[in-house]
């Protein structure tokens, strides 16, 4: 007996020969590097009864390859070998009967030699059908006056017997299908009766929900949504059942074995079996992560509107203490050097000389109160604008900064800080400046701490600026999650000025231990 001839056709050389290796004892093997040569080698050889072809090689593909080979001669079996992105893009030739079947990269050798067993005994059936039906067919010439019927009748028989085949292979390869999707998908596949007790369901419901198979399908699936959904369902899966029309997805709660409810998404579909009987399906998707976003967005849109109206209201009590500090120290002071002045040139006009005495000792008062007065103007207008980051830069004003500090507050200060102001542009410059600003007033306004600690230095990739306090501390986490007037523009303010530095803010605080707010900028933010 002749041995079976394999055709096996990869552009790689070590695959070639392990295929060879393993097979060429039982079978006769041909290999060839590329599509071209394959088919090359088809063309030479007679009788080879299965071809075996990688998909993705130079040239000609293997689904190309094999196409050609199939209009040369149906009769070898075709197999093709491909990997998992490539599934897709096949079905189409394996539904057209061009590929009897294809293989998952990497090979299992046993499987594939299963395949090899079957693609032999099909080759050979077609070989034998082939010749039963010439055989037959001479006979049926001799009988074709006396048989006629007898062969009609077998010839329907013979068409039977290959409708039911290629059905039969037909529904194993759709089987096969069905059931490598809903293995690989990641949503919840069920499947269930018009009583709602379920037929099928996917390894994602143990996944997602911690129940095996049999636990999800033992009871309807209306036990396992929220109370509150139940009616929604029902009805939608009554439409659905009367007018065979998809619906739309719909959210809902479905209850973990553990007793949770998850947030999940569900699509209902209805599908009409031979027998006449209907099932209902549904594909659930798990939308807790895109909930928690969506909440996310409304709490970050919502505080951006609260810090819209802040910024304004904070413009305007600005606006307000400028005005006042303008007309009640300034208006005043000034009022007071024009009476004081006038006193001067009334004194002048005397001439007894303790008039003069006292003229230039007014004089010295007068330059002193000018001196003070220049100094709260100075003051107002570091407030306003830091000028001093544009002259001396950012050590400098850090230093002037905390000497200022000190001077109007007597909470006792540590400080460490190296020179930093390399590292940034003026204008990164005025943000940090800010930032420890902000920190300071903070701890000066809500910490009532007895001793403050100021860092500022520098690692291989970062640029660190760190406030540390003693003093009353707060929940960090409640301060996050509040909206509106409970909560302060200060904090905001800190973060959108990180972020405009493209660094991070850190607060670590509990209530009576203090407070750390940590700034940490990346050297490298720039490039």
């Amino acid at each position: 007996m002749k041995p079976f001839k394999i055709l096996f056709v990869d552009d790689e050389e070590i695959n070639l020969l392990n295929f060879k290796m393993i097979f060429q004892d039982r079978y006769e093997i041909i290999t060839a590097a590329s599509g071209e040569e394959g088919l090359e080698c088809f063309k030479k050889t007679a009788d080879i009864g299965l071809v075996i072809s990688d998909q993705r090689m130079p040239g000609i593909s293997g689904t190309d390859m094999l196409g050609m080979i199939y209009d040369i001669d149906p009769d070898p079996i075709r197999v093709l070998l491909t990997a998992h992105s490539q599934v897709e893009y096949i079905l189409d030739a394996i539904n057209l009967g061009r590929i009897y079947q294809y293989i998952l990269k990497p090979w299992n050798t046993n499987e594939l030699n299963q395949i090899i067993d079957r693609a032999k005994d099909l080759y050979q059936l077609k070989k034998e059908n082939i010749s039963l039906s010439v055989e037959l067919s001479e006979k049926n010439i001799h009988l074709e006056h006396t048989n006629q019927e007898l062969l009609s009748l077998n010839e329907e028989l013979e068409r039977d017997v290959q409708r039911r085949k290629e059905l039969e292979s037909s529904l194993r390869e759709s089987e096969e299908r069905f059931r490598k999707f809903t293995q690989a998908s990641q949503d919840i596949i069920i499947l269930f009766d018009m009583r709602g007790k379920g037929l099928y369901t996917n390894p994602a419901v143990k996944t997602l929900l911690g129940y095996n198979d049999q636990d999800f399908m033992d009871k309807p699936l209306g036990y396992a949504l929220h109370p509150d959904d139940r009616k929604a369902v029902r009805e939608e899966i009554s439409m659905l059942l009367s007018n065979n029309q998809t619906s739309h997805p719909r959210e809902v709660r479905i209850q973990k074995k553990n007793k949770e409810y998850l947030d999940m998404e569900m699509n209902l579909f209805c599908i009409d079996l031979t027998c006449g009987e209907r099932i209902v399906g549904s594909m659930i998707r798990d939308i807790t992560q895109r909930k928690i976003a969506e909440e996310q967005l409304r709490l970050s849109e919502e505080r951006l509107g609260d810090l819209s109206a802040m910024l304004i209201t904070a413009q305007d009590d600005e606006r307000r203490r400028i005005a006042m500090e303008l007309h009640d120290e300034f208006g005043q002071s000034l009022a007071a050097l024009k009476l004081q002045l006038r006193a001067m040139e009334n004194n002048l006009h005397r001439d007894d000389d303790c008039w003069k005495d006292k003229i230039i000792e007014e004089l010295s008062e007068t330059r002193q109160y000018v001196n003070l007065q220049i100094e709260n103007v100075r003051k107002l207008s570091r407030e306003l604008w830091p000028m001093m980051v544009d002259d001396l830069g950012i050590d400098a004003a850090f230093e002037n900064l905390i000497s200022g500090f000190l001077g109007y507050s007597e909470i006792e200060i540590d400080i460490k800080m190296e020179p930093i102001g390399s590292f940034f542009s003026t204008e990164e410059q005025r943000h940090l400046y800010r930032l420890l600003q902000e920190a300071l007033n903070n701890v000066m306004k809500h910490a009532d701490a007895g001793n403050v600690q100021v860092q500022a230095y520098h690692t291989d990739e970062s640029i660190i600026l760190a406030i540390h306090d003693n003093g009353c501390g707060f929940d960090v986490e409640a301060v996050s999650r509040s909206t509106g007037k409970t909560r302060g523009i200060g904090l905001q303010a800190m973060a959108e000025r990180v972020k405009l530095l493209s660094g991070n803010l850190a607060i670590n605080s509990r209530p009576g231990m203090g407070s750390s707010v940590i700034f940490t900028l990346n050297k490298e933010r720039n490039r």
